[in-house]
């Protein structure tokens, strides 16, 4: 996989993912200063994504920044120059156009973002997402509760020996 080192975003398209944030993510991600990890997040699935793929994100991104001059409510300005609000609405007709390539778009970038979002840790911490703690409560509790039944399930394994006159190798006959 050569493709993998060979992406960065250019700085349209990193301007235009920054305004993307705050039309995505909760607030908290803006409040704890998360625009630029996030975006960068962003940069490193664009990378690890195959050519095809990441052509046709950077052929949908570039629509949709400049497709916002046509937009009748805010005539001549770029997707990554409109106010929050402006965004918002803008972002909302891709997201439910009738249009499938802009439907899909939008579907496409917002859940590149929303997971670049839900992966930083302080969104984590913010929602009280702890998945290792629920990992070890779940082991816990599943090596308590199914110990006996594991524990016999070993033994049938092993017991009665399953290859009867069957000497490992190493080991002597007698």
């Amino acid at each position: 996989m050569t493709y993998l080192a060979d992406y960065n975003h250019p700085g349209p398209i990193r301007a235009l993912l920054k305004s993307l944030v705050p039309v995505v993510c909760p607030s908290e991600a803006i409040e704890l200063g998360l625009v630029d990890d996030i975006v960068e997040h962003v940069e490193l699935s664009m990378r690890a994504s195959p050519p095809g793929v990441r052509a046709a994100l950077l052929a949908g991104i570039s629509g949709y920044e400049l497709a916002a001059m046509a937009y009748p409510a805010h005539p001549g300005k770029r997707a990554s120059q409109l106010s929050s609000e402006q965004a918002l609405a803008y972002f909302e007709s891709w997201l439910h156009s009738s249009l499938m390539p802009q439907h899909e778009f939008a579907k496409g970038i917002k859940s590149l973002i929303a997971l670049a979002c839900y992966e930083q840790p302080a969104i984590m911490a913010a929602i009280g997402y702890t998945p290792q703690q629920w990992i070890e409560k779940s082991i816990r509790y599943r090596l308590t509760t199914y110990a006996d039944a594991i524990a016999k399930r070993e033994r049938e394994i092993i017991e009665p020996d399953p290859l009867p006159g069957v000497v490992a190798k190493g080991s002597s006959a007698l």
